[in-house]
C-alpha cells in the first residue's frame, strides 16, 4: 500500500531554526495518517527541547524503532519513556549488547532486557523485514556483500577489544510513498549500497525516491564514495538527505556529483511525501 507521510527532523548533530540545539545523535518523527512513530531517539539530551520549540508532543506514540544500540541513537531511550504512554519497541536482538569503540562505551543506556519489557508495551524484534505499522518497514539484519562497504570504524563487544562488533544490528526503515521508496537511515554501518540492495530485493523495486540519514562515509575511500553515487544514481534516488555521520567531506561529494538532488537535513526540516 501508498503510505503518505510527514518526517520531521528532531535530532541531528547541525540545526536551522531558531531555538533548536545539535547533537551528534539522530531521531525522527514520522506521521503517517492517525500513525506517529518515532525512529531513534538521539543520544536524550536535546530531543525533549527541540520537539517543544516544533511544537511536537512525544506522547502517544505509536511505535519506537532503534536504527541499532549505539548511545547517539538510543540514549534518549528514557526520555521517551518519562513521556509518552506505554508503546512499541522495534529493535534488533543485538541492539542490547555491549559495545565499545576507542572512545569507550558507547552502547544503549539500557541494555537489560526486562527493564525494557516492563516500560514499553511490547517489544519486537527485528533481525528479519519486519512490518511497523501498514506500509511502513524494518529491514532487520542487512546481508554484507559490496567489497567496499565495512561499518565505518572500529568497533567491539568488550573493553580489551578482543571481539568485533559486525554491528549486525544495523538495520534502515523503509516506506512506499505515493512518490516512490523512502528509505531512512540511522547510521548505515552496514553501507549504503547493501542497504539499497537488500531493500530491492526485499521489495522488488528497482529505484527508489528519496534516501534520508547518516551513511557513515567519514573515513569511506574515494572509491567508495564513487560506487554509493553510483548506486544511488542507479536506483535514481531523487532526494538525498545525508546527515549526521555521513561526514562533512562525504556530504560535499555528493552534493557535487549529484548536484540538485541532495537537501539538508538539520534539526527542524520536515520533508512531506504524498501530502
Amino acid at each position: 500500500m501508498k503510505t503518505s507521510f510527514i518526517l520531521t527532523v528532531l535530532v541531528e548533530n547541525t540545526s536551522a531554526g531558531r531555538g533548536l540545539l545539535g547533537e551528534h545523535g539522530l531521531s525522527y518523527l514520522i506521521e503517517a495518517g492517525e500513525y506517529r512513530i518515532l525512529f531513534d531517539t538521539g543520544q536524550g539530551l536535546v530531543l525533549k527541547h527541540n520537539a517543544k520549540q516544533l511544537g511536537i508532543s512525544l506522547q502517544n506514540l505509536d511505535a519506537v524503532v532503534l536504527s541499532h544500540g549505539h548511545y547517539d541513537h538510543a540514549g534518549g531511550l528514557m526520555i521517551v519513556l518519562d513521556e509518552c504512554n506505554l508503546t512499541k519497541l522495534f529493535l534488533h536482538p543485538s541492539a542490547l549488547q555491549p559495545k565499545f569503540s576507542n572512545r569507550g562505551e558507547i552502547g544503549s543506556p539500557i541494555q537489560d532486557r526486562e527493564t525494557l519489557e516492563k516500560k514499553f508495551s511490547q517489544l519486537i524484534w527485528t533481525d528479519k523485514p519486519t512490518e511497523i505499522i501498514p506500509g511502513v518497514y524494518v529491514t532487520g539484519t542487512i546481508p554484507r556483500l559490496h567489497p567496499l562497504e565495512d561499518t565505518g570504524g572500529y568497533f567491539w563487544q568488550d573493553s580489551q577489544h578482543d571481539q568485533v562488533d559486525l554491528l549486525l544490528d544495523d538495520q534502515a526503515l523503509f516506506i512506499d510513498a505515493p512518490e516512490g521508496l523512502v528509505v531512512v537511515l540511522g547510521c548505515a554501518h552496514a553501507g549504503v549500497i547493501n542497504t539499497l540492495n537488500y531493500i530491492a530485493k526485499i521489495t522488488g523495486k528497482d529505484k527508489f525516491y528519496a534516501i534520508i540519514g547518516g551513511m557513515h562515509l567519514l573515513n569511506a575511500s574515494r572509491d567508495r564514495l564513487q560506487a554509493t553515487a553510483e548506486t544511488l544514481t542507479k536506483y535514481d534516488l531523487q532526494i538525498i538527505g545525508a546527515n549526521h555521520c555521513t561526514g562533512i567531506a562525504a556530504i560535499a561529494f555528493l552534493w557535487h556529483e549529484l548536484a540538485g538532488k541532495c537537501r539538508s537535513c538539520s534539526v527542524g526540516t520536515r520533508l512531506s511525501f504524498g501530502i
